[in-house]
């Protein structure tokens, strides 16, 4: 007759349990006690420097932030369309649009607590927008210390570090300041954004993060010039030739102990990633070594107090974990399924029951380990994106990992091929999201199957137009061998998506690597390969092998060719402009070696002096291109040389086409003044040189004027208009030929016969007699 489980007497883990805990807790603190004691000092000035380290840590977080959004508060201004028109067409609603930016500057300034005062600069009639409620003359505004660093920089946005600002009322405060170009991030000088941010508010979020009251923290520059302090008068002052400001310069972060003025400090420090500002905290190492002394007493205290509680504490935590196991065996025994015989199935004790118990649960629970199957493809595009993008440093992190998910990867021999896709604007107008996501998940699934057809490879989603392949090669193969291989992996990708999908594909390669832990240097080299796409041109495998040793070559600019370039298209030759086009494209394909980035900045410099020009010539860029077309916006679409070349050639043909319009208006209205002019004066002897003097034209000028728009030169038009008059007085008046002659502007009575009878083909006397 079987055993029934309530009748079976199991062997308790009371009494075991007591011991252990007497044992595992008595003996380590006993240990650890002297070991402790000894390192309380140094512990504690650990902890504090950590402490500090984070504090101070989040004290250059917190500022970068606020650094951070306001210059996303520049580029929210420099994308103000009555902001931008100010600058490039200043001449359209002068007085409202001002009116209108002031205030959106004064509403910026008043709700921002960092932010002291805004300036709009305009280079093109030198006034200034201020956040202060007004505008002003160049020349009648305070603060113009900015304005040599806004006419040296080319970056972005260039900061200005701690100076002195007299506001409205006489008072000097401490600024920060902020300059950035317009447009944003063009290299030419249309003008300017200017934002002084509080020193003083900077400050007290400074101080607000620093719980330390026997301590002091400051801000520095890479110079060693103090930026922020408590103590206003320490600002501007030059640390940088005491010896503990050497060590903090030398280093982004640490810690050190220096002895200042017959005192033992403790400095610590970090470096700002965003702008390499120094955030330094200084403590005097007698406040760290009171703390250690209380520290290790409350220590022994503790340990003596431990000792003499253990038994009673060991006891109640026995009694405390035993009493769920009581609880939970209650549960399990009130339940009929588990009735058998004990002895045949070889439990000894309340442990092994209860695993047995769980081990049945787990058998009841076995989707478990479905929906972990379920996990692991977003767990392997996280594990790749952070290897490739190096953010996991751990060999022995990624082999857990590779592992959990069944990847056979050998930690030895890895090239990253990234795969743009061609025109992804187009891409992105033509499918919507759904379909986008289709097709890119469609590509990675076929790039691992290619990839898997010959190595091991993994293909993930790096971006909304790359998606990137990590190829592992077996650790006996070569470089050579490797580059073959992947040849041949390329073009078979290259091919497939051209069969297979509605776009094409540009291949970035980077170099092999022994180390895991160096995918991220092939998949850089790899994304910097993809940018000679300017060159290769679209559906290529670019090489970074064979890109990289032309970049050491120098290229230098020529631009005397952009200056004739304006110039042509100022006078409007468009024969001459496409000339100049197709030389400097050539220059430019003649030395590939021209990184990306300088060639956007080659061009963004052309299109800013067609911007200056058009604006020079009284235009507006909405009245030539149309109203909203974004110059700069359109130059970053392009991806080769043969897109900007065409892009660019339409914009110089529709601006030769505008100024000639223009130009034919002018000549038209010039046109006939001059005939006004000649008209009116007839009688008086004048000369071309008279007439440009009048106008204010060249002669050259008034001659061009007279062929192109009245089809014949000066004289002639002169003397047919004297014939065309004298006519009439032959005709109307009884004066003698002489006083004719005298009247319609001839000096003497011979030229007025000869010039008569050329036009004529009669004399005065005869043309009287006839009529």
């Amino acid at each position: 007759m079987k055993k029934h489980i309530y009748d079976y007497k199991f062997n308790s883990v009371f009494i075991k349990t007591f011991i252990m805990l007497i044992l595992s807790s008595i003996i380590p603190v006993l240990v650890a006690n002297t070991i402790i004691y000894k390192q309380s000092t140094t512990t504690i000035q650990r902890q504090i420097c950590n402490t500090n380290m984070n504090m101070l840590g989040k004290t250059s977080e917190t500022v970068d932030l606020i650094l951070k959004q306001v210059d996303q508060t520049i580029q929210q201004l420099a994308k103000d369309r009555d902001i931008v028109n100010s600058i490039i067409n200043p001449n359209i609603n002068f007085t409202t649009r001002n009116s209108k930016i002031i205030s959106n500057l004064k509403n910026i300034s008043f709700t921002n607590d960092y932010i002291f005062s805004i300036y709009i600069y305009s280079a093109y009639n030198n006034t200034i927008l201020s956040s202060s409620g007004d505008a002003y003359k160049l020349s009648d505004f305070t603060d113009k210390e900015w304005l040599e660093a806004y006419n040296n920089f080319f970056s972005e946005t260039y900061q200005l570090e701690t100076r002195k600002i007299t506001d409205a009322l006489g008072n000097q405060i401490n600024c920060i300041t902020l300059i950035s170009n317009l447009p944003y991030a063009s290299s030419s000088k249309l003008g300017a954004i200017v934002i002084n941010i509080r020193e003083d508010n900077l400050y007290r979020t400074i101080a607000g993060l620093n719980t330390k009251d026997e301590g002091e923290i400051y801000v520095i520059n890479h110079d060693g010039y103090v930026l922020s302090h408590k103590d206003k008068s320490k600002l501007y002052t030059n640390l940088s030739h005491y010896p503990y400001t050497k060590k903090i310069l030398k280093n982004d972060k640490g810690f050190f102990i220096e002895k200042v003025k017959g005192k033992q400090m403790l400095f610590t420090y970090v470096t700002s990633s965003y702008n390499g500002w120094k955030y330094i905290h200084t403590i005097p190492l007698e406040a760290l070594q009171s703390d250690s002394t209380i520290v290790s007493k409350i220590i022994v205290i503790i340990t003596l107090v431990y000792i003499l509680l253990g038994l009673i504490i060991s006891f109640l935590i026995s009694k405390g974990i035993y009493h769920p196991i009581e609880k939970l065996m209650d549960l399990v025994l009130t339940s009929s399924k588990y009735m058998f015989n004990c002895e045949n199935s070889g439990i000894k004790d309340e442990y092994e029951f209860l695993g047995y118990a769980y081990n049945d649960v787990i058998d009841k629970n076995k989707n478990m380990e479905t929906i972990i199957q379920n996990a692991k493809p977003i767990i392997k595009e996280k594990l790749f994106t952070n290897l490739i993008m190096g953010k996991i440093d751990n060999p022995q992190e990624i082999c857990e990992k590779l592992d959990f998910l069944n990847i056979n990867f050998s930690l030895t021999n890895f090239i990253v091929v990234v795969m743009q896709i061609d025109g992804y604007s187009e891409f992105r107008n033509k499918f919507n999201e759904k379909d986008r996501n289709l097709y890119k998940i469609k590509l990675t699934n076929m790039v691992e199957k290619i990839i898997s057809n010959r190595q091991k490879g993994i293909c993930v989603e790096i971006e909304s137009d790359k998606v990137a392949a990590i190829i592992n090669f077996t650790d006996n193969t070569t470089l050579m061998q490797a580059k073959e291989e992947l040849l041949v992996i390329a073009a078979n990708i290259k091919d497939e998506v051209e069969k297979h999908f509605p776009f094409t594909i540009t291949l970035g390669v980077g170099r092999m690597y022994k180390d895991i832990i160096n995918i991220k240097l092939s998949y850089n080299e790899a994304v910097n390969a993809l940018k000679y796409k300017l060159y290769q041109g679209k559906n290529e495998i670019i090489d970074i092998d064979d890109i990289e040793p032309q970049s050491k070559e120098l290229y230098y600019y020529d631009s005397e060719k952009e200056k004739l370039l304006i110039n042509n298209l100022k006078v409007g030759q468009q024969r001459e402009v496409e000339i100049l086009i197709d030389e400097l494209f050539q220059e430019i394909l003649d030395n590939r070696n021209v990184s990306y980035t300088y060639v956007q900045q080659v061009f963004i410099r052309i299109i800013s002096s067609i911007v200056e020009l058009i604006i020079n010539l009284g235009m507006t860029v909405d009245e030539v291109f149309g109203s909203g077309y974004n110059l700069y916006e359109q130059l970053s679409g392009k991806e080769t040389i043969e897109d900007i070349k065409i892009w660019l050639s339409e914009i110089c043909h529709i601006t030769v086409n505008t100024i000639n319009k223009v130009n034919l208006t002018k000549s038209q209205k010039n046109a006939e003044k001059i005939l006004e002019y000649v008209n009116e004066n007839l009688s008086r002897d004048i000369s071309i040189n008279d007439i440009a003097d009048w106008i204010g034209f060249s002669t050259a000028y008034v001659s061009k004027i007279f062929k192109e728009n009245i089809g014949k030169n000066y004289i002639d038009y002169l003397n047919g208009s004297r014939i065309e008059k004298a006519k009439q007085l032959l005709k109307n008046t009884q004066l003698p030929v002489k006083e004719v002659g005298f009247r319609v502007g001839f000096n003497n009575i011979q030229t007025f016969m000869r010039t008569f009878k050329k036009y004529e083909g009669i004399t005065p006397g005869q043309y009287r007699d006839k009529t």
